[in-house]
């Protein structure tokens, strides 16, 4: 990965696909980083009780994820997803990852600023967001429903951003995967042997008699240094372990909703 042109990328107001994105709000050299557990269904009881949830302060919202029946766009790493608070205006988001890292990317996919997500403790995914928001309130509902069309959730630039990864696309060859419900704890649980508060999400899913729950237990922040990052995800994966919550899977949400829904089940 090119730190160099990173960095500048970082501290200057990018133009991507004619439309400006603000610099992030990083240091130079610093990389966003998010570190994030599956609770194995194993631990899923044991991790309610270390948790101590409270069901009175959790945020609830909607969530759906798009892709074509044979999921052509999860095959090339991107991912489609929107959601709607409930009370609140939506955001849709465009999200693509680099599984071999920046060699992979176009020149336009690289400026978007980068992120890692870590899930597992040896080597994190490099990925790029692009993010839409406020979306009018109950538009999200609505695409759920069917009564609008999925392409009304994205804009100029993240359509741009599809297409410099699949030519051609016809956006109306997307269906909708979920919606999905879910309770969300931002920064209001402690996570015992763990400094930082952490962010809990419990999704619900749920077809054709069939259910499932998800229970991803998240923190996200700042490291100056891969060897920074490694530490920080090593130290959240040994504290979710000792707390009875399990090891990582290498599981992400995104797969688990895609093959629960998927077309046929």
């Amino acid at each position: 990965m090119n730190r160099a042109l990173t960095r500048r990328l970082l501290t200057l107001s990018l133009l991507v696909f004619g439309e400006a994105i603000p610099a992030a709000d990083l240091a130079p050299g610093e990389w966003r980083t998010e570190i994030k557990l599956l609770v194995p269904a194993a631990n899923l009881a044991q991790a309610l009780q270390v948790l101590q949830l409270d069901e009175q302060r959790a945020v609830k919202s909607i969530v759906c994820f798009f892709d074509t029946s044979d999921q052509s766009l999860a095959a090339n790493n991107l991912i489609l997803r929107a959601r709607q608070r409930v009370g609140q205006s939506g955001e849709s988001t465009v999200k693509l990852r680099a599984r071999a890292g920046d060699a992979e990317l176009s020149a336009r996919e690289r400026l978007v600023p980068p992120e890692q997500d870590w899930i597992n403790d040896h080597e994190p995914t490099l990925s790029r967001s692009l993010d839409a928001r406020p979306i009018s309130q109950g538009l999200v509902k609505k695409v759920a429903e069917g009564d609008e069309p999925i392409s009304e959730l994205y804009n100029h630039p993240q359509r741009q951003l599809v297409a410099a990864r699949l030519k051609d696309f016809n956006w109306g060859d997307l269906r909708r995967y979920g919606p999905v419900t879910t309770e969300v704890w931002s920064k209001q649980v402690e996570l015992p042997g763990y400094p930082e508060a952490v962010t809990i999400e419990l999704w619900h899913l749920q077809q054709a008699g069939r259910t499932q729950d998800i229970l991803e237990v998240s923190i996200k922040s700042k490291a100056a240094s891969d060897a920074q990052a490694q530490a920080q995800a090593r130290q959240f994966f040994a504290a979710a372990k000792a707390a009875g919550l399990g090891e990582p899977t290498g599981q992400t949400k995104t797969k688990i909703v895609l093959d629960f829904f998927k077309p046929g089940r």
